[in-house]
Parts: C-alpha cells; sequence; structure tokens
C-alpha cells in the first residue's frame, strides 16, 4: 500500500549549503539572474548511452529521452538543452537520483526551464536541475514531452515583461496542465527566450476550475511565441490538501516512486470558493530524492508542496499524475 507522508509547513524556503566544492559544468546559483554554467547537450548525452531510439523519436512514448547526469556537489546547479525540439508540445522534466548514502539522501529538483528559439526557427528546451541535498551525487534525468491539447499566439512581449493567462473550464477535474512555448522572432545575433514562470489552480463561486500561467521574456530582444498547453489525464493517484489558510503550505512524500522512469505532472483541483472569494492552490516546489531503507533496498521519493495563495481558506485535492 502506497504511504503519503504530510508536512505542514507555516513557511517554506531553500536551505542554502556552503563549504562544497563544485564540479565542471556545475555553479552554485539559486536565481535566473545569476549567471548560468555552460549549457550540456541532452541529445548528445542521451545518445552516447544508447538511447537513440527515444531521442530521434519525440512523440512516440510519453518519456522522449533519458541520461546521466554524472555527479553533482551539494548545492551546484547543472544547465541542460535539448535541441531541435518539437514546436507542437511542451516538455516536462523528472529526475531519479542515484548514489544515496545509508545516512543521506540524494536529492535533485529542476530549479528552472524555458524554450528559446535560434536563428533559423530551431526550438530549444533549457532547464536547469540541482543538488539540493547534503551529499555529491548523480540523477537519471528524465524528459517526457506531450502534445498540446490547445495553442494560441503570446502576442509581443518586451524584455523583461510578462503576460498572464487563464484557461476556463479546465476540464475534467481530475487532469492536471502544463505550458511550453513555442518561441518566435529570433535575429542572427539574438535568441528569443521565453520561460513559464509560475501556474497556479483558481476554483471560481460557480464551482468551475481554471487554470492560470504567466510566461515571460527572459532574453535580450522583444519577441513572441505561441502557447503550447498540455492536458494530463493519466491518474497515477489523488489525495485531499485538508484545510488551507491563506499563505499556509502543506507538503507530501510520495515514496515508492516506481517506476523509476516516471515522470510525474502534478495537477491541483481546488475547493470551497464561496461568495465572491475564489479558492486558490499552487504547487510552489517539488522534488526526487532517492533514499536507502534499513533492509539496504534504494527507494525513489517524490515530495510536492502545495500553498493556498488566496484570500480564502479552502481545500482541494492533489492530481498525481503523469505523462
Amino acid at each position: 500500500m502506497k504511504i503519503i507522508k504530510l508536512a505542514a509547513l507555516a513557511a517554506f524556503g531553500t536551505t542554502l549549503l556552503t563549504g562544497c566544492g563544485v564540479e565542471p559544468g556545475e555553479v552554485q546559483a539559486d536565481s535566473k539572474d545569476e549567471a548560468l554554467p555552460a549549457a550540456l547537450d541532452g541529445r548528445a548525452a542521451a545518445a552516447v548511452e544508447g538511447v537513440r531510439g527515444m531521442a530521434l523519436s519525440p512523440g512516440l512514448m510519453g518519456l522522449t529521452s533519458s541520461w546521466y547526469s554524472g555527479s553533482v556537489s551539494p548545492g551546484a546547479t547543472q544547465h541542460w538543452y535539448w535541441n531541435n525540439s518539437s514546436l507542437t508540445g511542451a516538455f516536462k522534466v523528472g529526475l531519479s537520483p542515484t548514489g544515496a548514502s545509508t545516512t543521506s539522501a540524494c536529492q535533485f529538483e529542476v530549479s528552472r526551464s524555458w524554450d528559446v528559439q535560434q536563428y533559423g526557427g530551431e526550438r530549444e528546451f533549457h532547464f536547469t536541475i540541482k543538488n539540493t541535498g547534503s551529499i555529491a551525487c548523480g540523477t537519471n534525468i528524465l524528459l517526457g514531452w506531450q502534445d498540446r491539447s490547445n495553442t494560441w499566439a503570446t502576442g509581443g512581449i518586451d524584455v523583461g515583461a510578462s503576460k498572464s493567462w487563464t484557461w476556463n473550464n479546465a476540464n475534467p477535474l481530475t487532469a492536471s496542465h502544463f505550458v511550453g512555448v513555442s518561441p518566435s522572432g529570433s535575429t542572427s545575433t539574438t535568441p528569443c527566450e521565453l520561460e513559464v514562470t509560475r501556474s497556479w489552480y483558481i476554483q471560481q463561486p460557480g464551482g468551475e476550475r481554471e487554470f492560470h500561467f504567466t510566461v515571460t521574456n527572459v532574453g535580450a530582444i522583444a519577441c513572441q511565441g505561441d502557447i503550447q498547453l498540455v492536458t494530463v489525464t493519466n491518474a497515477n493517484s489523488s489525495w485531499a490538501t485538508g484545510s488551507l489558510t491563506p499563505g499556509t503550505s502543506k507538503s507530501w512524500t510520495w515514496n515508492n516512486a516506481n517506476p523509476l522512469d516516471r515522470v510525474y505532472a502534478t495537477g491541483l483541483s481546488p475547493a470551497g470558493a464561496v461568495g465572491s472569494s475564489t479558492c486558490q492552490l499552487e504547487v510552489t516546489g517539488s522534488h526526487y530524492r532517492q533514499v536507502i531503507n534499513s533492509d539496504g533496498t534504494a527507494e525513489r521519493e517524490y515530495v510536492l508542496t502545495v500553498q493556498n495563495v488566496g484570500s480564502l481558506t479552502c481545500s482541494g485535492t492533489v492530481l498525481h499524475n503523469y505523462l
């Protein structure tokens, strides 16, 4: 039987780890405003490891490809990209850490992901992973992809500016959603770079569920793109959040997160909107970790945090879906 571990949090934050060395291809970075390490070629890494079938045929399965990160120091970040990306879908990165000790977990998170158009039209999917644990270890990177269910144009977005959209009647209520962008408008010297910087769910007082998200121009030129909205209906499990007061967070651990190549795409179905007040819930963090059990077996776990980002005490359902 699957066990769900619950921890209520009054506040949350990132623990900074210091005094650790940095391996080549890594950087100690915690913000998109800080310098990124050199970008590493995911397609080339996958081909070297012998997964050319997936690498050359995206869309044939939920898992587009996978490869190993190599050892990453605690607190360090790697920057990866997947070139010649499909123009009609969105990517989601999962992780399967490896190298935990009997006393310390191996723990990684996807800290950013964004889309880039190079001059000539090539779309690249970029993302960063971070070792958020206390020991040097590695992770299998799981690149998931799904074709869009809907698409529309962003219109022009200035450098540093953001635009937000609402996908209303976000049905079925058991589906989760995520978004990619196919950028356009790169020049011979400067790519177009667009990032989905936030997404959350709202229930209106009449019961309608909405999916909200924000896209930011994180590049150096004004440009535009096409939204790639994905609807995920593969249900792994679901559970109730319980009542959450405004600003409160709760975290859960999904243990025995098998199979080890599964990529999760968690969604939310808020409940409790009343009068003129909406219920607003957001997944504010997630990470994967490997632990060594007392019997010596290795176990993958998925940890996620949900926050009430509205002004009304309410609840909802966590939709633990996968690609």
